[in-house]
């Protein structure tokens, strides 16, 4: 299972098969299969931090180049097109590898575990008209495993291996910690995972520091872009209405 693969099981849920609502979760995502890329060593790095880096040079790791070392397939369908995206971004920054591989990166990881039987694909229409996709998971006897070994870092204080820690960094601000742990438990493990998200670089490698960090940045451009659209458009609103409300104030017919 890949890391990636591994946060989207945590994004659906268990009872009704929908997938939460997840903050930019292509991008999250994507950060997610940019590590594994470098898990499969089919990735090496250019210009990201040392080991031991301070904590405002490692909020720059998102700025560094990944170099494809490895390009042929691993018959993985989205672990290939965010290879792909990778070669097709050369000499771009981590960050904006991950937003091109964000495009894709949902619908390629439920396509991978739909093809394995991890999970399926039910469609319905709500009230005979909305169309409703669920996810429902035959077996989840992986996830199950998955939570509790994530309950045991994030509430019983046990120490992460890098690859646990790895998907810890990638799910603390996504919302999702609370499912895992459940609504008691919810603040000792948001503060457990952000304290294993600080600490990370002493724990994984370079690479998955840089997807963590990638994926961190990209975050918070597409938020930006997001709250610049809507202001805009709020903005672009307001000016419509005072200019209709205008004639009326000075008397003019209104057509």
């Amino acid at each position: 299972m890949l890391i990636a693969e591994d946060f989207l099981l945590l994004a659906v849920d268990d009872e009704t098969g929908k997938l939460a609502n997840v903050d930019n979760l292509g991008v999250r995502l994507a950060g997610a299969l940019l590590a594994d890329l470098s898990d499969a060593r089919k990735t090496l790095l250019r210009g990201a931090p040392e080991a031991g880096a301070t904590k405002e040079e490692r909020e720059k790791a998102g700025d560094a180049t990944i170099i494809v070392t490895d390009n042929a397939p691993t018959g993985h369908v989205a672990l290939d097109a965010a290879l792909q995206a990778v070669l097709a971004t050369p000499d771009a920054p981590a960050r904006k590898v991950v937003e091109a591989i964000s495009k894709d990166a949902e619908d390629n990881l439920l396509a991978a575990l739909i093809e394995r039987g991890i999970l399926e694909k039910e469609e319905s229409k709500l009230f005979r008209m909305l169309p409703v996709t669920r996810w429902p998971a035959p077996d989840s006897s992986h996830e199950i495993a998955l939570r509790a070994n994530l309950v045991k870092v994030l509430v019983e204080g046990a120490e992460p291996d890098e690859r646990t820690a790895t998907l810890i960094s990638l799910l603390h601000g996504s919302g999702l910690i609370s499912s895992v742990v459940g609504k008691e438990q919810r603040k000792a493990a948001q503060d457990r995972a952000e304290e294993i998200a600080g600490s990370e670089w002493g724990v994984a490698t370079v690479a998955t520091q840089v997807a963590i960090a990638a994926s961190v940045a990209a975050v918070a451009t597409v938020g930006a872009a997001v709250a610049a659209a809507v202001i805009i458009a709020n903005t672009k609103e307001a000016a419509e209405a005072e200019a209709a409300a205008l004639p009326a104030a000075e008397g003019t017919p209104v057509a």
